[in-house]
């Protein structure tokens, strides 16, 4: 006989569930508060990566809710807020450009090839 888990457990997965966008655990909007908490641990070594990601699901959202509620639709301010606004995405980079310096990885690209001016030069 399996034990029951805990409501708060980590270890519980907390995924959406397609079309309705909602935990497959919890059963809250997704990504719900737990999620919230472990996709930014997941991700912790390439932030950009979770605003992919967090993006994709957005546009996969919004067309299935879309599909689901076509009248009025889904308020695309809403879904931003929902899929990508509550990311702490200074907190994130700050942290991941300490940990790739901690492992010996640049932060800055070497000197020399520094990304090209509006005009195409590197000159000031």
């Amino acid at each position: 006989m399996r034990a029951l888990r805990r409501l708060d457990d980590p270890d519980r997965e907390h995924v959406p569930q397609r079309p309705s966008w909602t935990c497959r655990d919890c059963h809250d909007d997704w990504p719900c508060r737990t999620a919230r908490t472990q996709l930014p641990a997941q991700f912790r070594l390439d932030p950009l990566a979770l605003f992919v990601y967090l993006g994709i699901c957005l546009y996969e959202a919004t067309e299935d809710l879309y599909k689901l509620h076509p009248n009025p639709g889904p308020d695309p301010a809403a879904l931003h807020a929902r899929f990508l606004g509550w990311v702490p995405e200074r907190r994130l980079v700050v942290g991941a450009l300490a940990r790739r310096f901690a492992a010996g990885y640049p932060t800055r690209p070497p000197p020399g090839t520094e990304a090209a001016g509006p005009t195409g030069s590197t000159e000031p």
